[in-house]
């Protein structure tokens, strides 16, 4: 007798290559796919990244959904659409990655037999009585799980801390014959502090260029360079006007020759869940500098395996980096030890080990 694959389906909104939520969700999906107990399914709305998905045995689903918390207009279009996919392909579980989806989720788990788990990303505010509803939870650092119980009253037994992972065949993406600093008119004993991910408010954008703009009146020969994608019209402003020495660039497939140039990684987050770059300044072993907030603030820490500075502080950020700038065997310590942090924290195997179960778990009713 063959046993039934399980059939999981995953929801996440804008798929893009500047999202750490879609960088987590296609590895998380590609790995998923190659276990022969479970048939996976995706549904998105869109994005520019969908084109990963070639190198894959699966076609995502697109439906009309934003990324705001609650579309009036599309919400039962969106629910009828769904309950009648999880009915045709005997979905199991539902597995979502944003709020307005897990919402949908709940709803559609009144009405028909699946059970419902859901990655929480992000920090976020308001819609209590909306809010993950789900069977489980997977909070990406223990600052999102804090939030869970205390704004949204999740009880603790629901929910399973899992650090963000780092897929191994990223990997053979590290070494590059490319030629950055050929590229973007960088000279070789330029200076090069790198920002990788969304440009928002809440990513602290601003407050790196500021205080990049207070150490050009110290250092000729530094550089940033900023790999994003604008999400917040607020800034477009500064993008606009931008000097010589910061390079945007606006989408990167493969951001890996960009850290292996670069001698100081920053990320200033307002508010920060667990962001990736974390991981991928820990990979290529290049000293981190991240604000004292969330998930960096609990995954780093200050002058062990990289820094802190107080968010929002401009001028604290812009000392941060020209102590590294001033002692580089220092930061060459402090990236060994993030490397080392990266390894020990954020296991492949394990992580999927304890996914694995979680599913099996729900699947049991448990």
């Amino acid at each position: 007798m063959i046993n039934k694959k399980n059939h999981i389906l995953h929801i996440s909104p804008n798929f893009n290559y500047s999202c750490g939520i879609s960088k987590y969700v296609f590895s998380l999906i590609k790995n998923l796919s190659r276990n022969p107990n479970y048939k996976i399914y995706f549904i998105t709305n869109g994005g520019d990244a969908l084109s990963k998905f070639d190198t894959l045995d699966l076609k995502p689903n697109i439906i009309k959904f934003s990324r705001g918390f609650i579309n009036i207009k599309n919400i039962i279009p969106n629910y009828l659409f769904l309950k009648k996919f999880c009915i045709e392909n005997e979905i199991d579980i539902i597995h979502t990655h944003h709020r307005y989806p897990e919402l949908l989720a709940y709803f559609i788990s009144k009405k028909i037999n699946v059970k419902t788990i859901t990655t929480v990303h992000s920090i976020v505010e308001g819609k209590n009585k909306f809010s993950f509803k789900s069977d489980k939870f997977i909070a990406v650092s223990n600052s999102v799980k804090i939030m869970l119980i205390d704004k949204f009253n999740v009880p603790e037994r629901k929910i399973n801390v899992m650090y963000n992972f780092l897929d191994p065949s990223e990997h053979k993406n590290i070494n590059t014959t490319k030629n950055i600093r050929s590229e973007l008119g960088i000279p070789d004993d330029g200076k090069i502090i790198l920002y990788v991910g969304r440009i928002t408010k809440i990513k602290g954008v601003d407050i790196l260029i500021e205080s990049f703009k207070k150490l050009k009146k110290k250092y000729d020969n530094i550089h940033l360079i900023i790999i994003g994608q604008i999400f917040d019209n607020s800034l477009k402003n500064i993008f606009n006007n931008l000097t010589n020495d910061i390079r945007f660039l606006n989408v990167i497939k493969n951001p890996y020759p960009y850290y292996s140039v670069s001698d100081i990684v920053v990320l200033p987050s307002r508010i920060e869940s667990f962001g990736y770059v974390m991981l991928e300044a820990g990979l290529m072993k290049k000293p981190f500098i991240g604000s004292k907030t969330g998930g960096i603030n609990e995954f780093i820490e200050n002058g062990n395996n990289g820094l802190l500075f107080t968010t929002g502080n401009i001028e604290e950020l812009a000392e941060k980096i020209c102590y590294l700038i001033e002692q580089p065997e220092k930061g060459k310590l402090l990236a060994e030890n993030l490397f080392n942090t990266v390894k020990e924290k954020t296991s492949f195997d394990e992580y999927f080990n304890k996914l694995n179960i979680i599913y099996k778990e729900l699947l049991l009713g448990k």
